[in-house]
């Protein structure tokens, strides 16, 4: 094998490549106030525990229903402006939120959320945007950095809580309303960074022996051991019935899904048992190093040692996570362990399960295909999100966390019988795709 020092990246993809690096960054900041206000705002507003895990069902549902079309429209329009929009609607359904809040108005909250969180759905396709402008044997890793994004934000979105909490006691707003309106201004300048992202990725892509020289053509799997693709490109739904594509498929739904089950209630659970919103901040933040922190050796190795045993190592994680969860978070320490070990799970999954959907499709094909994933992803997550507050209420923790384990374990199964990677054909033959 060579040792030559791998070729520079072009300016301009470094440069696409940082700003969709500040957009993940935007995004994980709104989703991380999510996740730490959306229980306690459905409490708030409807005096049960019962709604905790609405807000998270909503945007899975949400992100489920728009997440292909959005992958279609940026197949053929580019990344560029589907990106750019996706941030502006965030930025509408974040001071919708703030409204509802305002008027203590439980429907026109949950309105806001699905509102929200299609801006989350389209803003989620910045993976496919960064997939696009690296070769196969760079791909994990740029993945790897973007979503490292996820890290500056998801830690920036508790601290926007907070500070935001400090500013509604200030002037006397509501607590859990004035938070959502740093997010406006998040979302709004994430969207007036993506107009300047030139040439747009999926230009690139269908350019990439320019940028990259001497890289060769990039592989994608046969469907089956001992098949080949007919002569005509594949379809989108042809690749979806790939093996390797199912595998990545399934272990992206469940560490999602484990994830959600346990992260979901996790603010009313961790109140609940006396702790103080200093300890859920300490307990997310936790949870969103383990989403983010390590993304990027996380990609270089699934770079260089394959797609495949980073995917059982996160199968691995996801399970060992509601193991611990089963233990009780009365424990600060548990709780603590249990959502570090569920996001570092999750992102093994999503690292190298993104890049293996992006080996598997062609350019004009990357943005449906990472779409459709992320529609199986969102409805195991909505359905998760809809469980974990009747089953906290009638099962408590341990019934939560075992679940948990069996959802994390599941992959296993699907990479099993994808096996090791197929002889691969070139892109070259297969560059289309309906």
């Amino acid at each position: 094998m060579s040792t030559a020092a791998a070729p520079p990246v072009p300016a301009a993809v470094r440069r696409n490549t940082w700003l969709l690096f500040l957009a993940q960054a935007s995004l994980s900041t709104g989703l991380a106030a999510g996740a730490q206000l959306g229980s306690l705002i459905a409490f708030d507003l409807s005096g049960t525990a019962s709604f905790a895990g609405v807000p998270t069902a909503i945007t899975a549902l949400t992100v489920a229903v728009v997440g292909y079309p959005a992958g279609r429209l940026m197949d053929r329009r580019g990344r560029r402006p589907g990106l750019m929009l996706g941030f502006a609607i965030g930025a509408l359904g974040a001071l919708l939120m703030s409204l509802a809040v305002f008027a203590r108005a439980l429907g026109p909250y949950f309105l806001a959320v699905a509102v929200f969180s299609v801006g989350v759905a389209i803003g989620q396709l910045t993976r496919a945007a960064v997939a696009d402008m690296y070769p196969a044997a760079r791909r994990a890793g740029a993945v790897g950095l973007v979503v490292t994004g996820g890290l500056v934000g998801g830690l920036g979105g508790p601290m926007l809580v907070a500070l935001g909490q400090r500013l509604a006691q200030a002037v006397g707003t509501p607590p859990l309303a004035t938070p959502w309106l740093f997010m406006v201004g998040t979302f709004g300048a994430a969207a007036v960074a993506l107009a300047t992202l030139r040439p747009d990725p999926r230009e690139i892509a269908a350019r990439l022996p320019e940028f990259f020289p001497n890289t060769g053509a990039a592989p994608i799997p046969t469907p089956h051991a001992g098949h080949a693709w007919p002569a005509r490109a594949p379809t989108v739904r042809e690749l979806a019935a790939s093996r390797s594509a199912q595998a990545a498929m399934i272990a992206l739904a469940c560490a999602q899904a484990t994830m959600v089950m346990l992260m979901a209630t996790s603010s009313l659970m961790l109140s609940m048992h006396g702790h103080g919103m200093d300890v859920i901040s300490i307990a997310l933040m936790a949870h969103v190093f383990g989403m983010f922190g390590l993304s990027v050796p996380i990609g270089r190795v699934a770079d260089r040692a394959g797609r495949r045993p980073v995917l059982v190592g996160g199968a691995l994680l996801s399970a060992s996570s509601g193991l611990v969860f089963t233990t009780g978070v009365h424990s600060a320490a548990i709780a603590v362990t249990a959502f570090l070990l569920v996001g570092l799970g999750w992102c093994l999954a999503f690292v190298a399960g993104s890049a293996l959907l992006a080996d598997v499709a062609t350019t004009a094909t990357r943005g449906r295909l990472v779409a459709l994933s992320d529609v199986l992803t969102h409805a195991s997550a909505m359905v998760a999100a809809l469980l974990s507050g009747v089953l906290l209420a009638r099962g408590g923790e341990l019934t939560v966390g075992t679940l948990a384990a069996v959802l994390g374990s599941v992959p296993l199964l699907a990479l099993a019988r994808a096996g090791r990677a197929p002889a691969p054909v070139p892109v070259a033959t297969v560059a289309g795709g309906r």
